[in-house]
């Protein structure tokens, strides 16, 4: 069985759906779908149970699908290596991001990357943090770059830190107590904001459980006007007078009408979140990767 056939079973089982498969793969559905029956025949069995919507896998699917994953990646593994040798000219591989690493993130990193790398292919993979976890877990990406979990089997390689501030409307009273200049940042008692309205992200995410720690620590349990998915809308919303959030200062570089918000440190807490570049622990690596690692000088 030839690595396409491999990857065709585990693009399936990831997306529960010939459909969406076939669209992620760029072949034709009917292609897929004979793909999937001439493997089944050949094996004697199903690997998938058609009779549910999402698809599911058999348990001889499951046997193969793990099978398969680990076969792909020693194969790209070994690829890798003698990529290496070679001074890594040409070779390819899969990077999870979150959707704020895709949008302040990359675009600092590849263009440096692109330039020194010019053959290699990269191909990127937009999810939450949780997710990002079981594509490592399942060996779907070769790295991510993520905010670590305490998952034993995942290593992480600290990359850089991002500040956690304080966002408010610029007509607000607080913000007349002090002055705001570029990214030279004043101070605000996290007290001051007890009787405030917070715009917070949505339950899972780590800024979150972040934000209501540091409000509980200061005294007080934020009142939560509204929870949103991403911190540009966040953002946004507190400059229409919405409220206050809690954001990371790299969405202040290039955010739309930041002239209408003022941003402050919190006062006597120092709390930021650290990203890191999150591998399965014995995983091969490619030297390039360390292009990744050493981002924080061009960030």
């Amino acid at each position: 069985m030839n690595s396409k056939e491999l990857q065709y079973i585990i693009e399936i089982s990831e997306e529960q759906s010939i459909s969406n498969a076939a669209k992620k793969l760029f072949v034709s559905q009917s292609t897929l779908s004979h793909s999937l029956n001439k493997i089944e025949e050949k094996l004697g069995t199903p690997l998938f149970d058609r009779s549910t919507i999402p698809l599911k896998l058999t348990y001889a699917g499951k046997l193969f699908v793990d099978t398969a994953q680990k076969i792909v990646t020693l194969n790209k593994e070994l690829y890798q290596q003698i990529q290496d040798v070679a001074d890594f000219k040409r070779g390819s591989f899969t990077i999870g991001v979150t959707h704020l690493a895709e949008r302040y993130y990359l675009p600092l990193v590849l263009p440096h990357f692109r330039k020194k790398y010019p053959g290699i292919d990269i191909i990127i993979k937009v999810a939450s943090l949780a997710k990002l976890e079981i594509l490592l877990l399942k060996r779907m990406v070769d790295f991510s770059i993520i905010i670590p979990f305490a998952n034993p089997d995942i290593e992480y390689k600290p990359i850089f830190k991002m500040d956690i501030l304080l966002a408010i409307p610029i007509d607000h009273p607080l913000n007349k107590k002090n002055h705001y200049a570029g990214h030279q940042y004043p101070e605000l008692d996290l007290k001051e904001l007890a009787n405030e309205e917070f715009i917070i992200l949505q339950q899972g995410r780590k800024l979150r459980e972040t934000a209501i720690t540091a409000c509980k620590a200061a005294g007080f349990t934020p009142k939560i006007a509204l929870e949103v998915s991403n911190l540009d809308t966040a953002h946004a919303l507190v400059a229409e007078g919405y409220g206050v959030t809690f954001l990371l200062d790299v969405i202040t570089y290039n955010a739309p009408r930041k002239d209408r918000v003022a941003y402050f440190r919190i006062k006597n807490s120092q709390l930021h979140q650290t990203f890191c570049l999150g591998h399965l622990k014995n995983k091969y690596l490619p030297k390039v990767v360390d292009e990744f690692l050493n981002a924080k000088k061009i960030l």
